[in-house]
């Protein structure tokens, strides 16, 4: 059924572990938020996913993070391409915004929802390795892109 999705594609390749393992660890982060309800942890997930939302996974402190903890366990790198990697983060960063608008407006309920969505979609990406962005990608973007070319 997953076979025939189509992703975005790119000449840039990134590490699948350590992409991987930030989402992770932003996952985590996003649980502290929805058991606490303080926002910092959501502050630092939205900041992270805005610097790879833009390509800047070099300046992003939880990738770097996991790079250290990646490469000290094991020497191994699996490259994928960067640019499913981009569009994820992009919808993460959306979700990650609205998030702390909805707890800055005192829209405790509704920023619990999207960040628990949010979370759900990074623990599928970081643990079971599905990514929801190209299945949106494949039905809400790629129709259009594929249109223009004809």
């Amino acid at each position: 059924m997953f076979k025939n999705i189509v992703c975005p594609i790119s000449s840039d390749k990134v590490d699948s572990n350590v992409s991987r393992f930030t989402v992770f660890i932003n996952a985590v982060l996003m649980i502290i938020f929805l058991i606490t309800l303080q926002p910092i942890p959501l502050y630092l997930v939205t900041i992270d996913y805005g610097i790879r939302a833009f390509g800047y996974n070099n300046y992003s402190p939880i990738c770097k993070l996991s790079t250290v903890i990646i490469n000290s366990i094991t020497s191994q790198t699996k490259m994928v391409d960067k640019a499913p990697k981009v569009f994820a983060s992009r919808l993460g960063f959306i979700c990650a915004v609205l998030g702390v608008v909805f707890i800055s407006m005192g829209m405790t309920l509704a920023s619990t929802i999207v960040i628990a969505m949010f979370t759900v979609l990074a623990i599928l990406d970081s643990v079971f390795n599905f990514c929801v962005g190209c299945l949106i990608y494949h039905t809400l973007v790629f129709p259009f892109y594929k249109k223009d070319l004809s």
